[in-house]
């Protein structure tokens, strides 16, 4: 078999190396292997199969997750990073493995491949099964995290009094601004499932709806990786609503990944517009998309901070 038929073949056990991650992630492998142990060691510490375990540990050498040598394993480089990824690990081995297998329906006919899986769209699953909402927020607190410095560094929140950030989830962005401008007045607004992890680390956080409203009165409105949730119309809906709230000079920042003109020259963007045709029936948005948005919504002096995000990432000021 040619060379590039035997990649195309391990492309397709893609599924194997996603339930390896999670395996590793729900099992605490990489934080138990704080030195080089064989699987018969690391078996019996966290209470699992030996034999079952040998052959994951075995499944992600291949992928450089741990190396192998003569039965003993031990974290590699990359593998030193799944307990900071363990959230998007679990998620994407809990939720979305099986929310995947409804894309063949959709490309076909349409609609949501998630919810031809779980009958029921995202948001309101979660709502449903507090540990699938667990791990989403978890998921999403460590992709803030990893995406909160490049965003302060874009933009200069101090030159702002008071903000509400929109759909903030655990307030990890939210905390990195603060820490740029201590004496900025900052609310965390989301939905009540998704703030209580934030209510000891933010001041002031407010349960509500953004499709109903959102505290009024502050000089800007942060909406970060929230838009890319929603269709066109909804996303005119949520903007809507924050212009209502805002003051008349107020403006509106926008934190999401721009679509590039050529898929390899964003991979992290495509991958994200890929996990929203799949979750949500949403989608990432060109510069162009972007700004025709806005000024539907009635913003129109828009001004775009690119990060230096591997994810896309720019900041869009929309006055």
């Amino acid at each position: 078999m040619p060379d590039d038929a035997w990649q195309l073949l391990r492309l397709m056990d893609g599924f194997v190396t996603t339930q390896l991650l999670y395996v590793a992630a729900k099992l605490g492998v990489a934080e138990a292997l704080t030195e080089p142990k064989t699987a018969a060691a690391l078996a019996d510490e966290l209470h699992v199969d030996a034999d079952a375990l040998t052959r994951v540990l075995r499944g992600l050498a291949l992928e450089d997750v741990v190396s192998e040598d003569e039965g003993t394993f031990a974290l590699t480089a990359l593998g030193a990073h799944l307990p900071a990824l363990k959230g998007p690990a679990l998620v994407r081995g809990e939720l979305y493995f099986h929310g995947a297998e409804g894309l063949l329906d959709a490309v076909k006919h349409g609609g949501t491949a998630f919810e031809r899986i779980y009958d029921a769209p995202f948001f309101t699953h979660l709502d449903q099964y507090p540990s699938h909402e667990a791990a989403f927020e978890a998921s999403m607190a460590g992709r803030a995290e990893q995406e909160a410095q490049a965003v302060v560094a874009a933009y200069d929140f101090t030159l702002l009094k008071t903000l509400v950030d929109v759909g903030g989830g655990r307030g990890v962005l939210l905390n990195a601004i603060l820490r740029q401008a201590p004496h900025l007045d900052a609310t965390l607004f989301d939905r009540p499932a998704a703030i209580e992890a934030a209510r000891p680390h933010v001041p002031k956080v407010v349960a509500g709806d953004f499709f109903e409203a959102v505290p009024p009165g502050a000089d800007a409105y942060l909406l970060s990786r929230v838009l890319h949730d929603w269709d066109d119309e909804d996303a005119l809906r949520i903007l809507a609503t924050v212009r209502r709230a805002m003051r008349e000079a107020g403006r509106v920042l926008i934190v999401d990944a721009i679509l590039p003109r050529h898929a390899r020259d964003k991979p992290a963007a495509i991958r994200m517009d890929l996990h929203m045709l799949l979750l949500l029936g949403a989608r990432e948005r060109t510069e162009a998309e972007f700004r025709a948005l806005l000024e539907r919504a009635g913003f129109h002096h828009i001004t775009v901070h690119p990060t230096d995000s591997p994810a896309g990432l720019s900041v869009m000021d929309a006055r």
